[in-house]
């Protein structure tokens, strides 16, 4: 619809009548509140942690909008050392070489070593893609 009030939300490049500026899910309104954009449409964060959020591998809870994330492989860890660290001797990895197999991370100099053939060591800066969260508005 066209917005002909004095009044409007302008949030991602486009204009929204206040009362359109609501959560993708639950319609809950946004206007003032934190909001993740899923879509193209806007959902508030809890919404967005209890529907899209990914699992950590680590420790299994969700990847929230305000969390730096560690991604390889196509899998998902928090960014902090407790997570995305050697799955036995929990050396951090940020940064750093790794060997992912099965999903678990291992350094790979030396936790790695006496994993079989499928495990593959790759330098963490080519291939595990950390994010910052994005800018909520």
């Amino acid at each position: 619809q066209l917005i002909f009030m004095e009044e409007c939300i302008e949030a991602e490049g486009r204009r929204w009548h206040l009362e359109h500026f609501c959560c993708l899910e639950c319609d809950e309104p946004l206007c003032g509140q934190r909001y993740v954009m899923r879509s193209g449409r806007p959902c508030c964060r809890g919404c967005f942690e209890s529907l899209f959020a990914e699992p950590c591998q680590a420790c299994g809870d969700p990847i929230g909008a305000d969390s730096e994330e560690v991604t390889h492989q196509g899998l998902h860890w928090h960014a902090r050392a407790a997570c995305f660290c050697c799955s036995l001797c929990r050396k951090p990895l940020r940064g750093q070489p790794l060997a992912c197999r099965r999903g678990r991370l291992f350094c790979p100099d030396t936790c790695g070593r006496g994993q079989d053939a499928s495990s593959t060591a790759s330098d963490s800066s080519d291939s595990a893609f950390a994010s910052a969260p994005s800018p909520d508005s």
